[in-house]
């Protein structure tokens, strides 16, 4: 099960500059003991964001299996407010919207509806990547494949979507036609991460099997985030049908 907790937030003080901080929040409305589990995983069940949507401050927390909504969401869903710490700011919480989706939906979607060739993404919040030990500043569509595929396997029991011919054939098919970005600063605690913003439409030449493939990837990634640091703020993403080809 995925989940989508959104929050409208009473303030115009913060923005995704303060997003490395709102993990802190989580992390104090969260068991002791999970927050120890969650500490020790290579790739987290969740990623979080904060976003302006029609002059309002929006904090979004996605959750990738039951487990993590439960611990994660489910504690987060009865806060009135929150503190950032650092900041000595509380600030209340005016509006909540809860969204769930069974990750079958995925699966069926796949199999039952037809795809466009032409795909376009919507970095929402800074996104990088890591490379052999540098950042990535730009959308390398193999390092997107590869980062979406390997939160996909993480929480998934039934599928195992990492598979390196696949991405090579993933990343032969397909080539980005246009794009509208920017590069960003991300801060962290002592250091700032450069990262993109912005819109990418991706042309899948392959067979429409493929462009299925990659849409289900793009729609997990809604909830997974994409690249590095998606706890801290960083990755979040949106999928946008094109209709070239409809």
């Amino acid at each position: 099960m995925y989940a989508e907790l959104q929050m409208e937030l009473e303030t115009k003080e913060i923005n995704y500059r303060q997003s490395s901080n709102l993990q802190g929040v989580i992390m104090e409305n969260i068991s002791p003991e999970y927050a120890a589990r969650l500490h020790g995983n290579q790739l987290n069940p969740y990623s979080q964001c904060i976003t302006r949507e029609n002059n309002s401050t929006i904090w979004t927390i996605k959750t990738l299996n039951e487990e993590a909504y439960e611990n994660i969401i489910m504690p987060l869903s009865e806060c009135t407010d929150i503190f950032l710490r650092k900041k000595g700011l509380s600030i209340s919480v005016c509006n909540k919207r809860m969204h769930l989706k069974n990750d079958n939906e995925l699966i069926t979607e796949f199999y039952e509806k037809k795809c466009p060739k032409y795909l376009e993404i919507k970095f929402q919040t800074p996104t990088a990547f890591k490379s052999d030990g540098k950042y990535v500043i730009y959308p390398d569509l193999g390092l997107i494949y590869a980062s979406l595929m390997r939160k996909y396997s993480a929480v998934s029991e039934a599928f195992d979507m990492f598979d390196e011919e696949t991405l090579e054939a993933l990343v032969e098919q397909s080539e980005i036609v246009r794009y509208r970005l920017q590069t960003v600063p991300f801060p962290l605690e002592k250091v700032q991460i450069t990262g993109f913003t912005g819109s990418i439409c991706i042309h899948i030449r392959g067979p429409e099997t493929m462009a299925r493939y990659l849409r289900m990837l793009f729609k997990f990634g809604e909830f997974a985030g994409v690249g590095i640091k998606t706890g801290m703020g960083m990755g979040a993403m949106k999928y946008v049908r094109r209709n070239e080809d409809d």
